[in-house]
């Protein structure tokens, strides 16, 4: 953080990854909230559980969170939200409810990509994609590039009737200073 980025992730809670325990307590999570908004950073709340989505209300409402909030829907991790439409849909209506005016983007992991990449779009909201979390296609097969997996929802994109933002309306859309 002491680097200043516009943006960094940060967790409201913890979660049981497949082999380990992604462990955010409340004291640290606040303690790093605190540090991002002292050094105008915004938050990427990554949403692995719902309670994270009402923990990232929490932290707004105390101010220790800049809004109108981003949020990242993290879906199709083992012992974590599953990757479900009906599940996003409701996870999208709810983040309306607690925290209204936020952006959002849905994040498959592996496999689970593409298909949330799409519902995603068709939703409203925004796309995550990149080999990071996501080393595989829908089909199996390796991504040869980031690059290869950017190309490809970007072009999915049209087939929703909408854009790719350029870098000045991406800061614009997510509230970030010029």
């Amino acid at each position: 953080l002491y680097l200043k980025p516009d943006m960094a992730s940060l967790a409201t809670g913890s979660v049981n990854f497949p082999t380990s325990i992604y462990e955010n307590p409340p004291d640290f999570v606040e303690d790093l909230a605190k540090d991002m908004i002292g050094r105008g950073i915004k938050a990427e709340v990554e949403v692995f559980d719902v309670a994270m989505l009402y923990n990232a209300a929490e932290l707004v409402k105390r101010g220790l969170l800049k809004a109108p909030a981003h949020v990242q829907f993290v879906l199709g991790l083992k012992n974590a939200l599953p990757a479900r439409r009906e599940l996003l849909e409701f996870l999208v209506k709810e983040l309306e409810a607690v925290l209204p005016g936020s952006t959002w983007t849905g994040a498959g992991m592996a496999r689970n990509q593409l298909v949330v990449n799409r519902w995603s779009l068709e939703l409203g909201g925004h796309a995550r994609t990149g080999l990071e979390d996501n080393l595989r296609f829908d089909e199996n097969r390796l991504a040869a590039s980031n690059a290869e997996l950017v190309a490809r929802v970007a072009a999915m994109t049209r087939e929703y009737g909408r854009s790719v933002a350029t870098p000045a309306e991406a800061r614009s859309l997510l509230a970030l200073e010029a």
